[in-house]
């Protein structure tokens, strides 16, 4: 990524992910300090702004990321949608309830919308909680449906997926990651 944004320094999609594997890889300084660049090039870029949150909170400042969530909330214009990573947060800052309402919301849209696939979403807000069988049966469905970034979830710093469990690893085989991971 780093050589794809020497030849193209100016792409969202490559700053952006960049950001990620700096904030997948625990080098959550480069990581902030991408997702800064790539705010001062595009200042309403929602996904920027999550990943900057994201950033704040795997440094432990989870204070900070409420703050940046509730704004990516907001630039999302829907009371239901955008709440994953403000659940996160509530959770890692021991504000349970208010991580149970992020999941009340996002449950209530799929009731809406019935199209929409959420699972990868509650399985990080089950994750950040602690819930491991709620977690893992969202993880499972996210496999099952073929959606939702599994591998990104089970082995981003932000979640404390148990190596041991048998699921993990049932998981990665299903993903075919055993040998990657």
């Amino acid at each position: 990524m780093e050589k794809a944004l020497q030849a193209d320094p100016l792409s969202p999609i490559v700053n952006k992910s960049l950001t990620d594997a700096y904030l997948i890889a625990g080098r959550t300084d480069e990581a902030l300090k991408q997702a800064n660049l790539l705010l001062d090039m595009h200042p309403q870029m929602r996904i920027a702004l999550e990943l900057k949150g994201w950033c704040y909170g795997v440094k432990g400042d989870w204070k900070k990321a409420i703050e940046i969530f509730e704004e990516v909330h907001k630039l999302v214009k829907h009371p239901l949608k955008g709440l994953t990573p403000l659940g996160c947060a509530y959770a890692n800052t021991g504000e349970a309830e208010k991580a149970m309402e992020c999941i009340r919301k996002i449950e209530q849209w799929q009731k809406e919308e019935p199209g929409v696939v959420v699972d990868a979403d509650l399985a990080m807000i089950w994750l950040s909680l602690g819930d491991m069988d709620k977690a893992f049966h969202h993880l499972f469905q996210c496999v099952e449906k073929r959606i939702g970034p599994v591998a990104i979830i089970i082995e981003h710093p932000t979640f404390k997926v148990p190596a041991d469990d048998p699921r993990y690893k049932l998981l990665k085989e299903k993903l075919k990651l055993s040998e990657y991971i």
